[in-house]
């Protein structure tokens, strides 16, 4: 059987050379540009997706829940800016058998923030 003269000599060394580059250019430009991601990336983007979507379901309730507890208002208003996370942990202890931890107590009471300015009277 006769070998094809590109797997001969001087010529395979180039064909095999070119086709490492090629393979390490495809990887290259599939990470950079393609879109591709390593397996710890894509568990990182999932379990940032499942707590986004889990918060855009969760803080209306607990806006729902502080806002109907007696003083909770009150009390939110004021407090300093920094500290309003304990205040929304100190009347809302879970929802929806979730438990208040510190980011959800932060996005709760961002959420809250915003349900006052919408209600707060216009001057």
């Amino acid at each position: 059987m006769k070998v094809p003269a590109i797997l001969q000599g001087e010529a395979r060394t180039r064909f095999l050379q070119g086709t490492a580059f090629g393979a390490v250019a495809a990887v290259a430009i599939g990470f950079i540009w393609g879109g591709w991601v390593t397996g710890e990336t894509a568990r990182i983007m999932s379990a940032s997706a499942e707590t986004s979507g889990r918060m855009s379901v969760l803080v209306p309730l607990c806006v729902a829940q502080f806002t109907a507890a007696d003083g909770a208002v009150a009390k939110f208003k004021a407090a300093d800016s920094y500290s309003r996370d304990t205040v929304v942990r100190e009347f809302v202890k879970d929802v929806a058998s979730t438990s208040m931890d510190y980011p959800f107590a932060t996005a709760c009471a961002s959420g809250i923030e915003t349900e006052l300015a919408k209600t707060a009277p216009k001057s």
